[in-house]
C-alpha cells in the first residue's frame, strides 16, 4: 500500500511541533541518515565524473602548453 500526501513545509513544521520530545529525535535521527545518504550519492556521482570523464592526450596538453606559453609572453608594440 502507497499513501503520497501533498503537505507544506510549514504545515510539516507544524505536525513536527506536535511530536512529543522522543520522536522529534527519532526523526532529526532518521533525517541525518538520508542526507549523508544523498550527499554520499552525491559525492559518488562527482567521483565517478572526474574519474570517467575525458583525458587530454599528451600530445594536446604540449599544444596546450605551448599555447599557454604563447598567451602569457609581453606583447610588444
Amino acid at each position: 500500500m502507497e499513501i503520497k500526501l501533498n503537505i507544506g513545509y510549514e504545515q510539516l513544521i507544524a505536525i513536527i511541533n506536535q511530536l512529543p520530545t522522543a520522536e522529534v529525535h527519532k526523526l532529526n535521527v532518521e533525517i541525518e541518515r538520508i542526507s549523508n545518504k544523498k550527499n554520499s550519492s552525491t559525492a559518488d556521482d562527482l567521483e565517478s565524473l572526474i574519474t570517467d570523464g575525458p583525458v587530454m592526450s599528451d600530445e594536446k596538453y604540449r599544444e596546450f602548453e605551448e599555447n599557454r606559453k604563447d598567451f602569457t609572453q609581453d606583447v610588444k608594440y
